[in-house]
Parts: structure tokens; sequence; C-alpha cells
């Protein structure tokens, strides 16, 4: 069975990666694949919010039941603003397998 690991790019993910995936092969015999997650910004845009986020290799969401295609992992607040305060948004897009 093969266990995926998320790592949030900000943490040097190839050195990252590359440590982990040795540390799980060597110790516990884990067949690992390795996800890291991309940026994501949002703005306001003529009275739209416009959210960008990079696209993830398809992994298995934690019910099995779609694949994620991009995943903010839980609500990011972003320098886009509304009446002075900051909007925080949760995105999730998915594909079935």
């Amino acid at each position: 069975m093969r266990t995926s690991i998320i790592i949030p790019t900000y943490c040097r993910p190839n050195q990252l990666r590359r440590n982990v995936t040795r540390l799980l092969e060597s110790v516990a015999g884990l067949d690992v694949e390795i996800i890291v997650c991309g940026e994501m910004d949002a703005r306001i845009e003529d009275g739209k919010l416009i959210v960008t986020i990079d696209l993830e290799k398809p992994h298995p969401s934690a019910s099995g039941k779609t694949l994620v295609v991009a995943s903010s992992r839980g609500n990011v607040v972003t320098s886009a603003r509304v009446d002075g305060r900051s909007v925080t948004v949760g995105l999730n897009a998915y594909i079935k397998p």
C-alpha cells in the first residue's frame, strides 16, 4: 500500500522530500509518495475574487472517493481584502476516479 505525505512548498520541498522518503522507506519499509502542495493566491479584480492555485499530481482524497488535483489544505488567510478585512479561502479541487 502506498502512503502519501503532503508538504507545503515553503518547507524546501526537494530536500524534505528526499529525507522523508529515505527515512520512511528504510525504517518503516513503506512505499512512499511525497506530494508537494502548491501556492495559492487570491485577489479582487473588477468586483470578482480571483483565486489561483498550482495544480498537483492527482492523489487520493482522505475518503478515497475522489482524486485531489488542487487544495489549500485548510483555510488560508489571503492578501485580498473586503471592507478592510482579509479574505479567508478554503479550496479543494478534485476529479472522479
